[in-house]
């Protein structure tokens, strides 16, 4: 009996370990309504109707994929202001309390990236093959918007990264899953290097990552790190040198 009991634990604790669990508020977290700009659903839904609205009252008379590439760039620079003003803010303690409670979750992760990914593609792209038609200030104009949405989206998906360790290090109330140089508790931008160092080198630096369920987290980050820095920068880079030829 003694020996199912143990065998009962270790299973149990491996499973706590290693599988993804439900969200459980950390001690002292408030919970804000699900459209409130703390909140991962309510940053997404003001940026994503800010980007609506800037496509909306673009001019008329531009190509409907200029007009996405604008909406896109406004959205995704309002997500950036809203998620970066609680990033630079936030303390270890308020670290904790929110992101205990708040899980960007997998799937908006994932749906995000996926998109920002594709967009940036889209826009790479569509300046490639329209770059040297456009002359003057309006292919100069466009150019660089496009571009912008190459770096915006870059830049989105290593902030929500950002959100996503820090829950997973605070989930629960518990602190574990990273362990930071000097024993020093966390706060936010401390979750932001790790996170932009694995977008930039697709790997860790001083940071050691101590369970199963980060080390899943930082194996798709730096596979979609890779894939993104290797094509989508690419792509940039080749309008750059056509704008350099053309020049």
């Amino acid at each position: 009996m003694a020996t199912k009991t143990a065998a009962r634990a270790s299973v149990e604790s491996n499973r706590n370990d290693d599988d993804e669990p439900e969200s459980i508020p950390a001690p002292g977290a408030k919970r804000h309504h699900f459209l409130d700009p703390r909140r991962a659903t309510g940053r997404l839904f003001v940026a994503t109707a800010v980007g609506i609205v800037a496509t909306c009252f673009a001019p008329v008379h531009l190509d409907w994929r200029i007009r996405a590439v604008l909406g896109w760039d406004t959205g995704a620079l309002c997500l950036l202001v809203l998620a970066w003003n609680i990033l630079v803010r936030s303390c270890p303690n308020e670290t904790q309390r929110r992101a205990g409670a708040e899980d960007p979750g997998r799937n908006l992760i994932w749906a995000v990236t996926v998109l920002a990914s594709l967009f940036s593609l889209f826009a790479a792209v569509f300046v490639l093959r329209k770059v040297r038609a456009w002359t003057g200030f309006e292919g100069q104009l466009w150019t660089g918007l496009a571009l912008l949405a190459v770096v915006l989206s870059w830049l989105v998906t290593h902030t929500l990264y950002t959100f996503r360790y820090a829950h997973l290090y605070y989930r629960g109330g518990r602190a574990d899953g990273l362990d930071f140089p000097k024993d020093q508790k966390p706060a936010d931008i401390d979750f932001a290097y790790f996170a932009f160092t694995i977008g930039m080198c697709f790997q860790v630096s001083d940071v050691v990552v101590s369970c199963t369920r980060v080390r899943r987290a930082v194996l798709v980050h730096s596979l979609i790190s890779f894939v993104y820095n290797t094509t989508i920068l690419s792509l940039a880079l080749n309008v750059a040198f056509n704008l350099l030829g053309d020049g």
